[in-house]
């Protein structure tokens, strides 16, 4: 079940459409109720949007909830999560739409319209952490690794490899030279599957978080005794890597290589240790 909808947040609109997960021939019981229950909620919101802002951000909130309850009860795949994220989204929670966004991408990683949802839900977070612009070409050219198992990783770096020596070989043994793109090419490639080998042997599986409160203070310790580590708090949105997980606080590093630690309440961990599978 398909429906075409705006995203309209603050200036920005964008274009997508939602799909609804999960299929009246496999949702039966309370299930199906609360998908159609959500769906409903949904599409009232997005004919509201204009007319009566706050009652569609409820709307969309009711949505959310709705589909997030599927989620608990078993049902999870990529596009049920980002239905839940655009949702959330469009409601005004970034925090919680860029989590479910996350989430659906280690389903669908390749998807353009939940990279391009995800890209302008980031445009609205208002604090900005951006990496330095070396390192956010390293981020576009890695950022499948969390998404991807090590032995995923190790297969594509074998073949890259074996892609590489082969054409040196092939160069070296016939009278017509590999041209050097292609040989450029297949160096790149196997230079980056090979960043992912030693990515996932030196931390395995990073486990990443978004906070999900507005005027979270980021802290220099695990208390709040410790003396904020930023001059002002930071909002909903923002998105960090675990580095160390206690029972009230996490020591995260934000996308800019800042560290600190932020309460545990007001964060989402949205990737796991293990690779997922899609229920439904």
């Amino acid at each position: 079940m398909t429906r075409r909808f705006c995203i309209c947040i603050m200036i920005a609109i964008s274009m997508c459409i939602a799909t609804t997960t999960v299929r009246a021939s496999t949702a039966t019981g309370s299930n199906q109720a609360l998908l159609d229950e959500g769906q409903r909620a949904f599409d009232d919101a997005v004919q509201r949007r204009h007319a009566d802002p706050d009652a569609a951000r409820a709307g969309f909130l009711k949505a959310a909830e709705r589909w997030s309850l599927l989620v608990d009860a078993g049902t999870v795949n990529g596009p049920l999560l980002y239905d839940i994220g655009n949702a959330f989204v469009l409601a005004g929670d970034l925090g919680h739409g860029i989590a479910s966004y996350l989430r659906a991408q280690q389903y669908m990683p390749n998807d353009p319209r939940l990279a391009e949802n995800l890209a302008h839900a980031r445009s609205l977070v208002s604090s900005r952490f951006d990496a330095p612009d070396g390192q956010a070409l390293l981020d576009r050219l890695l950022g499948w690794i969390p998404t991807a198992s090590p032995w995923a990783t190790l297969f594509v770096f074998t073949l890259a490899w074996t892609g590489l020596w082969a054409c040196l070989v092939f160069r070296r043994s016939m009278r017509t030279p590999v041209r050097r793109p292609i040989l450029a090419t297949c160096s790149v490639f196997t230079l980056v599957a090979g960043m992912a080998v030693i990515s996932h042997m030196a931390v395995g599986s990073s486990r990443l978080g978004v906070l999900v409160e507005d005027g979270v203070v980021v802290r220099k310790g695990d208390a709040a005794t410790f003396a904020p580590q930023f001059s002002e708090p930071i909002d909903r949105g923002v998105e960090f890597r675990i580095l160390e997980e206690r029972p009230v606080w996490l020591h995260v590093e934000f996308p800019n290589g800042d560290e600190g630690w932020v309460p545990r309440d007001a964060a989402e961990v949205v990737v796991s240790d293990q690779p997922p599978t899609a229920r439904v």
